[in-house]
């Protein structure tokens, strides 16, 4: 290793700046241990964490503290110093415990209730056992051996040894000083996480019926690996398992929409595994979540004390599908037998039967015949438990394994002694590449769409009606139409298929056709910009057809790209008696004003995919506000939202200073909209000007299928 130099910023986020007291830390979004050992920097022994830990607009925490922690701890045999304030040390600890000791019981809903209690994993016992020292059962790790706390006093300050200190200031922003020097000075905003923008791929990755796409196959110390955790492809259909940091955009870049992959199984809380859930659950549309009742309980413990954010707000952002040991589970046509695994804290792996074949994923286990052995003979584990962990599931079609690092993972040596017929159908995961000896046998799991692992099945017999079904569902207008006008729509549609390149609405041009687009990207160019984008599930071509007007803009396709198309008379008849023409007229008006752009220069709401932006442009509604006038009143209920385009308005909270917000700030509480809160502040207008206002019914909706907006403006009047 060598020294840090004064300032070094991290590829990930964060930053490393150099004091008398060593290296230190300055935020810890997740993998950024990858960016130090990768830039050959002396491993810091101090972080200093920002005032918010997470960022809502990335789905990512700043405060990822477990990689850090560990390999300090575990590798450099020293703890890990946090310069935050005494609320945040109490978090961290939550954090922590989760992580490093897990629960403290068990679920008794984590079994079918036919399962025999001998049979079921004594998870807290077992975790117990790995946390001892040497070995030894009364010398455990204790987390005051881990993890120290230099605390922010009354002015703000916190001190560490060498005559180093950090100071909080106002902005929010906080300065590091050396000996009366300063070194550092830095916003919160520039230590949030960085994205990690993956190339939009020409051709859209077509799913198999059945098989694996490896988005991370590495471990959480390897600096040129992601961290594991892959898409299972059933029916065409993806289901994501431990999604790593931005395993979202990276789906986004191949041509996957949002509800091509709608489902996530998480294992178990290490931060290399549920890094990128979060993120993953703030994508547009709600998915369903699959773990067991336990797992679930320690990851909502975990992200309450990262995020701040109350739990019972966090648990209405998902679908909880919980799991049971030694039952069967249906997901996306194929059956799931899932059990808990051999891990430092609960963990699960799973079988998946599909067609005739059948995968295996082992997830973080130990399997180590001689230890599960001991484990037995300690009386820590039964009969039952010792026989099902060293039974290697060798009869499957495909098997995916790890072998992680020691001492709480598979070691390489014990997979090496496997039968070559079991071989033949194993891939590692979880190792980083060059850990792998060469004459072992193994093979490594190889990362990205084109190494997808794929089992031969037959294709379902209404595939094709199926994906034409789920572009419908996709668009959010059409959400709620009955079987027989789905049917209908299926009757006047028809598949496209269009090369690269290709022009499919002609600005000027009169319109004739609207489309969905089921796989692929096109782009909306006007006068020669790019003005936007549309992916799989956003829709285009109707603004023409309903109001008559010529088209407004160009459409070109940017990749591959299959389409449902109706003629307009056809679309035209569909819509007649239905609300949804008044809904299209007004999505057309809100078009032709500055809608979109506003939506766009709000720094929540631009992060709102096309998708997301077009549900909420449907339910604007352009009002003018006159100079003087009250919008709301303290104590009044929350009825209404607020998207400002040249109107002026002041906001008072109580004692506090005027806040004045203009152009593309938006007013509206979304946790008090939900829950029918009152104001607890009142806005007037101070220059007349225009601004789009959403019912608070409407803004229900949009919220109860988004989640990502609905963490961003819970608990606040504004965003701006």
């Amino acid at each position: 290793m060598v020294g840090v130099p004064a300032l070094v910023r991290l590829p990930r986020g964060g930053a490393v700046v150099a004091t008398s007291a060593g290296p230190v830390q300055l935020g810890c979004p997740p993998e950024t241990i990858k960016d130090v050992l990768a830039q050959r920097l002396e491993v810091p022994s101090v972080i200093v964490l920002p005032a918010t830990w997470f960022s809502k607009s990335r789905g990512l925490t700043v405060a990822e503290v477990e990689f850090p922690v560990y390999y300090n701890y575990f590798v450099l045999g020293r703890r890990v110093t946090f310069v935050c304030t005494a609320e945040g040390s109490a978090r961290l600890e939550a954090i922590l415990r989760e992580s490093l000791f897990g629960p403290e019981a068990a679920d008794p809903l984590d079994y079918e209730p036919s399962v025999p209690p001998r049979m079921r994993a004594d998870l807290v016992a077992e975790a117990r056992w790995f946390r001892r020292k040497g070995g030894d059962p009364d010398d455990p790790i204790r987390l005051e051996e881990v993890v120290g706390f230099a605390i922010y006093d009354e002015r703000g300050v916190a001190e560490l040894p060498g005559g180093v200190r950090v100071e909080t200031c106002a902005g929010p922003k906080f300065r590091v000083v050396d000996r009366g020097r300063l070194v550092a000075e830095l916003d919160d905003d520039e230590l949030a996480p960085v994205p990690s923008l993956a190339p939009v791929s020409p051709r859209p990755f077509r799913p198999p019926v059945f098989g694996v796409t490896v988005l991370g196959a590495s471990h959480g110390f390897d600096p040129a690996g992601k961290t594991t955790g892959f898409v299972l492809w059933v029916n065409r259909h993806g289901i994501l398992v431990d999604p790593p940091t931005d395993a979202t955009d990276v789906l986004r870049a191949a041509g996957i929409a949002p509800g091509m992959v709608d489902a996530v199984v998480l294992t178990h809380c290490h931060a290399d595994h549920d890094a990128g859930v979060l993120q993953k659950i703030l994508e547009a549309g709600r998915v369903s979540l699959y773990t067991t009742p336990t797992i679930l309980a320690s990851f909502l413990r975990k992200y309450v004390a990262l995020t701040g954010e109350p739990e019972e707000l966090l648990r209405r952002l998902f679908v909880f599908r919980p799991v049971t040991i030694g039952g069967a589970l249906r997901i996306q046509g194929a059956e799931f037998r899932f059990f808990y695994t051999l891990h430092s804290i609960p963990t699960i792996g799973f079988e998946c039967f599909f067609g005739g074949k059948s995968f295996f994923y082992s997830s973080d286990t130990l399997y180590d015949p001689p230890r599960i052995a001991a484990l037995h003979a300690e009386g820590i584990i039964g009969t039952e438990r010792r026989d099902a962990l060293l039974a290697f599931p060798g009869h499957h079609s495909l098997i995916v394994h790890e072998a992680g690092v020691p001492p709480i993972h598979t070691p390489i040596a014990r997979l090496a002694e496997l039968p070559d017929d079991a071989k033949r159908r194993l891939w590692l995961i979880h190792i980083a590449e060059g850990e792998l000896p060469a004459d072992a046998g193994l093979r490594l799991v190889r990362v990205g769409f084109d190494a997808t692992l794929e089992l031969p099945v037959a294709e379902h017999p209404y595939t094709e009606a199926l994906q034409a079904l789920d572009a419908l569902a996709a668009v959010d207008l059409l959400r709620d139409f009955t079987v027989e006008r789905a049917r209908e729509f299926l009757t006047i549609s028809r598949r496209e298929r269009h090369g690269a390149g290709t022009l499919l609405i002609g600005q000027g041009e009169a319109g004739d056709r609207f489309y969905i687009i089921v796989t692929g990207e096109a782009a909306v160019v006007r006068d020669g910009v790019i003005v936007k984008l549309y992916r799989a599930g956003d829709f285009f071509g109707e603004t023409a057809l309903v109001t008559g007007q010529p088209r407004s803009a160009d459409v070109r396709a940017r990749s591959e790209l299959d389409v449902l198309a109706v003629d307009k008379n056809d679309f035209l008849a569909f819509l007649r008696g239905t609300d949804l023409a008044q809904a299209l007229i007004r999505l057309a008006k809100n078009r032709d004003l500055p809608s979109w752009d506003l939506i766009g220069e709000n720094p929540v709401l631009r992060l709102l995919g096309a998708k997301e932006r077009t549900r909420l442009q449907a339910v604007l509604e352009h009002t003018p506000i006159a100079a003087g006038q009250r919008l709301w009143r303290e104590g009044d209920v929350v009825d209404t939202g607020w998207l400002l385009d040249d109107a002026l308005v002041e906001l008072i909270t109580g004692d506090h200073a005027p806040v004045r917000l203009g152009r593309a700030a938006f007013l509206g509480d979304g946790e008090a909209i939900l829950h029918g809160g009152r104001h607890a502040s009142r806005a007037r207008c101070l220059r007349a000007g225009g601004a789009f206002r959403v019912a608070a019914g409407h803004l229900t909706e949009i919220l109860e299928q988004s989640p990502a907006l609905m963490l961003a403006l819970a608990g606040t009047e504004f965003v701006a």
